[in-house]
């Protein structure tokens, strides 16, 4: 075989050894790598006040979704609020996304609390918003936390979004998310999650989210929450990112910062999960 005919056989077998790496499909996160956590470390210390505000971001993304699919992908910036506290029982707490009256809000009510975990009633406030001014109706959500609070399962039974035939079409989607803590040296004290996410339009499967998230709690300083979805199927490459900063402590959770849209690949960086390391 001359050098030519060498180097043409290696750069096929390179081609085919890209190839099928790249259409593995994800692997679960490094920390799944032996299975399931025991059931001692696999138990999370999640606050209600963090319960309430992680229903809360995620009926925003599964608004934020129904959005992109309506206008596209159309990089986007806007202010995001997210409050949670102690003082009722059960807890309640509310999200603002944008700024009045181009702003979408929403309530989350936590029903009590029972051996089997704690479920949260998402709702609109007042019905109606606009999510950069497209009009979005009716958001109505569940989101259930297990006992260990380690799982969390999400259903957005409905959404209106004005389409850009100027309709409202509903939107309806499903979400899993698990929750650990980090096991390197340098993140033990941050809070992971990761899950799928489906979203549906008048009731056919549509387009589907790889969600993920870093959280670090108040310690003498502000702390920090990072949501990140990206979509693996629909028509183009989008990421929605939240980045907040401010409390979460015992008690209360109370961050603002905000929400991006960005036509972000799956697989490029999230630099916002880097700050949140020391």
């Amino acid at each position: 075989m001359t050098k030519i005919e060498m180097l043409a056989a290696a750069v096929v077998v390179a081609s085919v050894s890209t190839l099928a790496s790249a259409t593995s499909p994800p692997e679960a996160p490094e920390a799944y790598q032996l299975g399931p956590f025991s059931p001692r470390a696999g138990t999370v210390s999640l606050s209600a006040q963090e319960r309430a505000a992680f229903a809360l971001l995620e009926s925003v993304m599964q608004v934020v979704e129904g959005k992109i699919h309506a206008t596209g992908c159309v990089p986007t910036v806007l202010p995001l609020e997210v409050y949670s506290d102690a003082f009722t029982a059960p807890v309640i707490g509310d999200a603002t996304l944008g700024t009045a009256p181009d702003s979408l809000v929403l309530n989350a009510t936590g029903l009590p609390s029972s051996f089997r975990g704690q479920a949260f009633n998402v709702d609109q406030n007042a019905g109606v918003g606009y999510v950069n001014g497209t009009l979005v109706s009716g958001y109505d959500g569940t989101m259930i936390f297990n006992s260990a609070n380690n799982m969390m399962t999400g259903y957005m039974n409905a959404v209106n979004v004005i389409s850009i035939n100027w309709v409202p079409n509903q939107f309806t989607g499903y979400v899993i998310k698990d929750f650990y803590k980090g096991i390197a040296a340098n993140d033990t004290h941050i809070l992971y999650d990761w899950g799928l996410q489906s979203l549906s339009k008048e009731g056919y499967p549509v387009e589907k989210y790889w969600q993920r998230s870093a959280v670090r709690h108040s310690n003498g300083g502000d702390g920090q929450s990072v949501f990140v979805k990206d979509r693996l199927a629909g028509v183009t490459k989008c990421r929605i990112t939240i980045a907040l900063e401010g409390y979460n402590v015992l008690g209360l959770f109370w961050q603002s910062g905000t929400l991006a849209i960005s036509p972000t690949a799956p697989g490029d960086p999230v630099p916002e999960f880097l700050a949140i390391l020391p």
